[in-house]
């Protein structure tokens, strides 16, 4: 097998540099690899920060981590170092309030706040954050999206469904950031563009059902692996989550050659199979291991498992031991 090619990721981080020359390093280095900014810190050890940076087809896509700090891009920045781009931008761990315009905007992670980079603004993290920045051209977030952004939005996690397509959207960019294949680009870029429209536009006249369709699979296959373990994980209960009918889930999942039910008892068996190959399967029953992965019955589970893997569920467990 051909070993895979990872995509060229930069990075740049504060730990090796100088207490007192950390804010004009990470001002330097975000001018060249994301955004012209200034930026204040305030915590008694100065900033601790890290960035990393992909460059994909069409967008980039940003990961920063740090401590308490904030960061401005003011007028003089802009007309300096230009850059004319929408950032859409997930904070995970921290509290922290974006200012732009007329609009100051307190933010709780897992929220969304998407603005433009050639209007001045203010962005604060009130404690130790990670911060996930998508980066589109302009002119592709208004053929994608929304044709004028003249303030900036915030999209809030209101619905169950909006909470579990950030999570998927989430989950797939740290998945993707933490291998960045190659051959793998080209379907995470298509799957994040797919991803951040329904989360920004939502269901309507301005998605089409191709597109909407795929984000609507992408997160039920993120609802089917938070709940693989409820025995009463089915079609229908998915579905409802989503807020669209069993019969267009299915049509979904059989575009994609498969099945809702057949999907999750898959996944039921590549878990409950990792498990058995693994040291943490002594001293399991075999029932248990059924139990804990969704299967009502031992002995279905047992038959499912040898039409998949060859073998019974406690062969596979002793080839693990004898290996």
């Amino acid at each position: 097998m051909t070993p895979s090619t990872l995509l060229e990721t930069r990075r740049a981080s504060t730990r090796d540099i100088p207490v007192d020359q950390r804010l004009r390093f990470w001002e330097q280095y975000n001018a060249s690899a994301l955004v012209g900014l200034k930026c204040s810190a305030y915590a008694h050890a100065g900033l601790e920060a890290s960035l990393a940076n992909l460059q994909l087809g069409a967008m980039g896509l940003a990961l920063v981590r740090g401590n308490e700090h904030v960061v401005e891009r003011d007028s003089a920045m802009i007309r300096d170092v230009p850059k004319e781009s929408v950032f859409v931008s997930l904070v995970h761990q921290s509290r922290s309030f974006f200012y732009q315009g007329a609009d100051c905007m307190p933010l709780a992670p897992g929220e969304l706040v998407i603005y433009r980079t050639d209007k001045p603004y203010l962005f604060g993290f009130c404690g130790p954050m990670r911060q996930v920045i998508f980066d589109l051209p302009q002119e592709l977030f208004a053929h994608r999206y929304l044709k004028r952004l003249d303030a900036p939005l915030k999209v809030g996690a209101e619905t169950r469904l909006q909470r579990l397509l950030i999570r998927t959207l989430s989950e797939r960019t740290q998945g993707f950031f933490g291998r960045p294949a190659r051959e793998d680009a080209v379907s995470f870029e298509g799957d994040a563009l797919e991803l951040l429209g329904s989360i920004i536009v939502g269901p309507g006249p301005a998605r089409s059902m191709r597109t909407l369709g795929a984000s609507h699979l992408l997160a039920a296959k993120r609802l089917i692996a938070e709940q693989l373990e409820d025995p009463g994980l089915n079609c229908e209960r998915v579905a409802a989550t989503l807020g669209i009918s069993p019969r267009h889930l299915s049509r979904l999942f059989a575009q994609a050659g498969g099945s809702p039910s057949r999907y999750i008892g898959d996944k039921r068996l590549e878990r409950a199979h990792n498990l058995l190959r693994s040291p943490l399967a002594r001293g399991l029953d075999i029932s248990e291991v059924a139990y804990r992965h969704g299967f009502s019955s031992q002995a279905h589970f047992a038959r499912c498992f040898k039409a998949r893997y060859g073998c019974t569920p406690s062969e596979a467990r002793h080839e693990r031991a004898t290996d």
